[in-house]
């Protein structure tokens, strides 16, 4: 039995460019952080996540 679960976790960020001469407005990228990630903790287990800082853990 599961403890926590989480299935199928997304998420996107909009991120501006920055403007380009002679255009009036910035265009819009959209960028995948996660897609698709599932995983499981049962009771008892030790779970630690790591990353470079400001990776949005």
């Amino acid at each position: 039995m599961s403890y926590i679960e989480v299935s199928n976790l997304k998420k996107d960020f909009i991120v501006k460019k920055k403007h380009e001469k002679g255009k009036l407005l910035r265009e819009k990228e959209i960028v995948q952080a996660l897609k698709g990630v599932s995983f499981s903790v049962d009771k008892g287990e030790l779970v630690g996540y790591i990353g470079p800082n400001g990776a949005g853990k």
